[in-house]
């Protein structure tokens, strides 16, 4: 269909080109000797075209102009200088090399004489690039401080071409002359931190025309790319004895623009134009009610309109389009599997809850044991399988099933790990097709990649510290029941019953094993394990040596809770004088990232150079590694085991 469309639009251009309408976008002849240089539609009852023509003065007379195919009555044209100044900024390459054959000298005489032909409200500035880019001279109409400033002109190693052009693009800002860049080098670029499209970009966005002139070498190709890109020319001389041709070349052409104005009938939108004189045509294309520089701006784009709602057009609509065709995808992935590979048998469904392991929370799930199962089909199964081989054989399956237990979360370790992996691929796809840079969506993909485990961690050090704050108070209350007369096994019971949870849930747990066969003593050590508490393992030793030794199990259990308590205020008074130690690191390890981010906000510009250049990357690389190194340090310096 979309073939179909194309051939259709081609076939509808053509016959338009053969009525005599618009030629299409940017095409005009090469050979014309007029092209058109910039618009003035501000005022809507006088716009003003300027225009080069190469060809004789006297054959204005027969211009005519046509809008949206349209005949319009036109003034006469004349000079662009008697309607404005020029604004010239001689972009010199000032490298080692200028020196053979006394190169240098020449394009001093060439530049002099262009300075002294120019008119006298034209305005010329001077830039030079060798290994930095210097503005010789400001813009000024002074031809002698202009010769001064030529002399002046230092010879160094290297060549930062492309910098050069973007620092004299810079000079037009807020300047109401028309812009002109006129540079000539004698090698290509070696040294820039800008690159070929940031220079063009430069030169567009400044509305200018840039003029390339030179001697022959390799790199000059690129530079008179961007010269036709923006409306002007490149020439080359084959020795330094024509570089004075080259600067009066540059010089004819830019006395020879013209303005012409007429008054237009558009009110809004695109407005197509088009000059004719003689045979010669162009064409150009403005938005009613603006201003347009350079030949960039002004040639006809063909816009397709855009099909669709409008909201997925927009990043936040890609984004839910790109997420509802990944969900999509998976969907169909399981339609299909469940459809070949059929559900589980009654008997499988039956045994599964026997042939897994244990899962937090499975007393809150169905009578079958299945409630917390994510992996539902056949196919996801298996998946979830080979997954959970993979992750026992790399040997961090058990560390997994740990986290989860700490954590109270009902998932099973293969599933979780699964799942996870699951996660990171689609979000890594989405982050690649949104953003586009390949760095930026690592980046990103690092950060969310982390958050699950992290978040797990947060989990199960919370339950951690809830279950020893918990300890003194159960131990004591252990110490009451054995007082009372109650064996150890019915005191665990009786507490388990009546403290807050996580450490109710856990005791239960131990008598749950305890009534199934497993001794009192390894099931409590078990929670110690789970739970990676320390003080529970104390207190865990200290029963298990009185049952071997003998004494008084209540007395025991009292004098561990008060040890405990004391030692949870001495390390509630280290936090509190190392608070400040925590503050301190966290502002340090945050301001670089903030302070980053703000500039980037501000100005998004000046951070370009540590994305796009490698040496950049090198350093965004080797800052988040030292960051986050000072970062660990002052963390260990700050903590103090109790």
């Amino acid at each position: 269909m979309r073939r179909i469309v194309a051939v259709l639009s081609a076939t509808l251009a053509f016959a338009v080109l053969a009525l005599g309408g618009l030629s299409p976008a940017g095409a005009q002849d090469e050979e014309s000797a007029i092209s058109i240089r910039e618009v003035d539609a501000t005022d809507p009852a006088a716009v003003d075209v300027t225009f080069f023509y190469s060809g004789d003065r006297a054959d204005l007379s027969d211009l005519t102009l046509r809008e949206g195919g349209d005949l319009v009555d036109t003034s006469s044209a004349v000079p662009f200088d008697d309607t404005r100044s020029l604004g010239v900024v001689l972009v010199i390459d000032a490298s080692g090399s200028m020196a053979s054959g006394a190169l240098i000298e020449r394009v001093r005489e060439a530049a002099k004489a262009f300075v002294d032909a120019k008119a006298a409200s034209d305005q010329i500035a001077i830039v030079t690039f060798n290994r930095e880019v210097r503005v010789v001279q400001g813009f000024t109409t002074d031809n002698a401080v202009l010769n001064d400033a030529l002399d002046a002109i230092a010879l160094e190693d290297d060549t930062s071409l492309f910098d050069g052009i973007v620092r004299a693009a810079e000079l037009f800002d807020d300047s109401t002359l028309q812009p002109n860049l006129v540079v000539f080098t004698d090698g290509n670029d070696t040294t820039s931190v800008a690159d070929r499209g940031r220079a063009q970009a430069a030169v567009t966005n400044a509305g200018g025309t840039l003029f390339a002139i030179g001697v022959e070498n390799p790199g000059f190709a690129v530079l008179s790319e961007i010269a036709t890109a923006t409306g002007g020319s490149a020439t080359v001389a084959d020795d330094p004895a024509g570089v004075g041709n080259l600067f009066e070349g540059v010089q004819a052409t830019l006395r020879q623009q013209y303005v012409v104005t007429y008054p237009s009938e558009a009110t809004s939108g695109a407005v197509p134009i088009r000059l004719a004189v003689g045979s010669d045509t162009a064409s150009a294309e403005f938005v009613a009610g603006s201003t347009q520089e350079g030949a960039a701006s002004l040639r006809p784009q063909v816009i397709e309109k855009p099909s669709g709602p409008a909201f997925f057009r927009t990043s936040t609509g890609l984004m839910v389009a790109l997420a509802l065709v990944a969900v999509a995808s998976v969907a169909a992935v399981f339609s299909v599997g469940s459809s070949f590979f059929g559900n589980e048998d009654q008997l499988g469904q039956a045994l599964r809850p026997y042939s897994e392991g244990f899962v937090a929370g499975a007393e809150m799930d169905d009578d079958d044991g299945r409630g917390q199962q994510l992996a539902q089909t056949p196919m996801l199964q298996r998946a979830v399988e080979v997954t959970g081989k993979f992750a026992d054989r790399q040997g961090f399956l058990v560390k997994v099933e740990g986290m989860l237990e700490r954590a109270n979360l009902p998932l099973r370790p293969p599933e979780a790990i699964f799942f996870y992996a699951v996660g990171v691929l689609l979000v890594a796809i989405l982050l690649f097709a949104v953003v586009g840079s390949p760095f930026a969506a690592l980046i990103g993909i690092v950060i969310i990649a982390l958050i699950p485990p992290a978040t797990l961690s947060f989990l199960a050090n919370r339950r951690r510290k809830q279950f020893e704050s918990l300890l003194p108070d159960t131990l004591q209350l252990l110490a009451s029941t054995l007082r009372a007369g109650f064996s150890l096994m019915q005191g665990v019971e009786a507490v388990s019953q009546e403290v807050s949870e996580p450490m109710g849930r856990e005791l239960r747990r131990v008598v749950t094993e305890a009534r199934l066969g497993r001794p009192l003593e390894e099931a409590l050590e078990g929670v110690a394990t789970r739970m990676e508490s320390g003080d529970f393992d104390w207190a865990t030793m200290a029963i298990r040596i009185q049952r071997e030794v003998g004494g008084n199990l209540a007395e025991l259990l009292v004098t561990v809770a008060d040890t405990m308590t004391e030692r949870e205020r001495l390390r509630r008074d280290v936090n509190a004088l190392t608070a400040e130690g925590k503050v301190s690191a966290i502002v340090l390890g945050l301001l670089p990232v903030g302070l980053g981010l703000f500039i980037f906000g501000a100005n998004p510009g000046y951070m370009d150079p540590l994305f796009e250049e490698t040496i950049g990357l090198f350093l965004l690389g080797g800052a988040g590694v030292l960051m986050l190194a000072g970062f660990l340090w002052m963390k260990k310096i700050i903590e103090i085991e109790i």
